[in-house]
């Protein structure tokens, strides 16, 4: 799930032309810095549903309902490099342990 997951991320922001600046999928859930021009709202559904029809393709999600919670995760502006900085590293080192492919 989670490569599936990784791929259909990395398929929205080249697409859309989206900078993906770090990306860690979980056993349980996503972390994902990104630079978009549209409000953060809209970056969360497209990642949810081409993650989502990724799955799909890949024979890891069956069922018709959302393999998300509701409420569309956390959504943060990051206005200083600094800020930038601390949400990268956050999300691919602050995770605990590397997960196996």
């Amino acid at each position: 799930m989670r490569k599936a997951i990784e791929e259909g991320i990395n398929e929205t922001c080249e697409i859309r032309k989206w900078n993906l600046w770090a990306l860690n999928a979980r056993t349980n859930h996503v972390h994902s810095v990104v630079t978009a021009n549209c409000k953060p709202k809209k970056v969360v559904a497209a990642f949810k549903a081409n993650a989502t029809r990724k799955m799909r393709e890949a024979r890891v999600w069956s069922s018709e309902r959302s393999p998300w919670v509701g409420g569309g995760g956390s959504r943060k502006y990051l206005w200083t490099e600094k800020a930038m900085t601390n949400a990268i590293a956050y999300v691919l080192y602050d995770q605990g342990e590397p997960l196996p492919e």
